[in-house]
């Protein structure tokens, strides 16, 4: 048969094509944190890629590509687990790269694979047991990382706080995606055995695996709304109050704690604060907090506290003692040197240095 593409496929292939696009978005951010689903969202966009090819026809034109996909199946557990671990603050040592063990276990195959290209055709495909009817293998070895992960959230299932509360949620939405992208695959294994399973049906597992993955990235690339509380932003207080004076008396009260808290005690310097850590420390909810900032400062959070981040860094730029001016943005509370830059720039017209060198004099 010529190889050709028909509806399905080409829906899969430009489901590839955004999965490589959410690749970069992710893998650009400069967040490091959300590096191991940047490669988990490439790793099952090459795995989707390979099912193409092999629907379309073309994997026996590009034989070379055929053992790719279980490769990146036995990524997909331990980049998934080591962006957890990171989530909840877990310590994470150089041994962690015997996790991907497995994985670069199946590299092989692919090498030597890849060699025949060459015309190295005498060399002998290695590992062929962990291909060919070793699936149940790779599902396992998912499972074995499902579990570990549940594990890991169950055991740091504090809801004491706002903060704690909203990652538990977080963690089950991601451990409910990828279990759902598991049970698909797995059920691909299942029905393939019975009369009725046709390409529709693998289609459509295809399909649900496609929306449990990209739907895993499409969270983490939104993580930092989500933990600073902007899904909820449009909430705020539920019942408006009739009394709008009342109403006006209690945010300016509120909003003189939130700003003594900020000028005393300053959090702000913590390059992670989030809408709800502050909640926390305040002890307001994040749609009341995030109401009083709003109305009160007529900022969002981030603008709100960038604010105090650079009346902090102009204060250090005015002492004669502090001279680490390279280092400023992470001392203040910024995560990144660009940032940091860009908004000290916008509010005082100049960089950090040139404002330093000029109140010299």
């Amino acid at each position: 048969m010529q190889p050709s593409f028909d509806t399905w496929t080409s829906g899969f292939l430009f489901a590839v094509v955004m999965g490589l696009f959410l690749f970069v978005i992710l893998i650009t951010s400069r967040n490091k944190r959300n590096f191991p689903i940047a490669f988990l969202i490439l790793s099952f966009s090459i795995i989707l890629f390979r099912y193409v090819f092999y629907w379309t026809g073309y994997d026996k034109v590009y034989f070379f590509l055929n053992l790719i996909d279980v490769f990146c199946y036995y990524l997909t557990g331990p980049l998934l687990y080591l962006y957890f671990l990171n989530l909840y603050k877990k310590r994470v040592t150089f041994n962690y790269l015997f996790h991907f063990f497995p994985a670069f276990v199946l590299l092989i195959p692919n090498v030597a694979l890849w060699l025949k290209l060459f015309g190295l055709d005498q060399i002998k495909i290695p590992f062929v047991f962990l291909i060919r009817g070793g699936q149940w293998y790779m599902i396992s070895h998912m499972i074995i990382y499902t579990t570990l992960i549940f594990v890991l959230i169950f055991k740091n299932k504090d809801l004491n706080t706002e903060y704690t509360r909203v990652r538990f949620n977080w963690s089950k939405v991601l451990i409910f995606l990828y279990t759902l992208f598991i049970i698909s695959l797995a059920s691909y294994y299942v029905f393939v055995k019975f009369s009725f399973f046709n390409a529709e049906w693998d289609y459509m597992i295809s399909m649900m695996m496609s929306i449990s993955i990209y739907t895993i990235g499409y969270f983490i690339f939104k993580q930092p709304r989500v933990f600073d509380g902007e899904f909820f932003s449009n909430l705020f207080l539920p019942v408006k109050n009739k009394d709008e004076t009342f109403e006006t008396s209690m945010l300016n009260e509120f909003y003189d704690n939130v700003t003594s808290y900020m000028e005393h005690q300053k959090p702000y310097i913590d390059n992670e604060l989030r809408l709800v850590n502050l909640a926390d420390q305040v002890g307001f909810s994040t749609h009341l907090l995030s109401k009083i900032i709003n109305k009160k400062s007529g900022k969002n959070f981030n603008n709100f506290v960038n604010e105090y981040r650079l009346k902090e860094a102009k204060e250090l730029l005015l002492s004669k003692d502090y001279y680490n001016i390279k280092s400023i943005y992470f001392d203040v509370g910024f995560n990144n040197k660009t940032t940091f830059y860009k908004a000290f720039k916008r509010k005082f017209n100049c960089t950090p240095l040139e404002f330093k060198e000029e109140k010299k004099y």
